[in-house]
């Protein structure tokens, strides 16, 4: 199956292997050692029996949960800093006179 998987490479990186048609495809599927099930497979583009023979999976799902303890942490950081009042002028950083 890795002869499957090394076409497959293939054709995702090269755009003139992947846009081949009819006889020139079966040509590029005919040069590789393959059994019966994976060369038809390949020949007809049926990405699901492609999958069920190489123990794809039909469906894969990725979900992220962040951690309560993480948020309360960027809670309390946010109210360390206090709120600014508008009745309290604001100080440059740079000084006068340090040249």
């Amino acid at each position: 199956m890795s002869n499957v998987i090394e076409f497959l490479a293939r054709l995702g990186a090269d755009p003139k292997l992947a846009a081949l048609e009819g006889e020139a495809f079966e040509a590029a599927v005919g040069e590789l050692a393959l059994d019966d099930a994976a060369r038809a497979a390949l020949l007809a583009r049926d990405a699901g029996a492609l999958g069920d023979l190489l123990g794809g999976r039909p469906k894969m799902i990725c979900m992220l949960f962040p951690a309560d303890d993480d948020q309360k942490k960027d809670d309390d950081q946010d109210d360390s800093d206090g709120p600014l009042d508008d009745e309290q002028p604001q100080q440059s950083v740079r000084r006068d006179g340090l040249h």
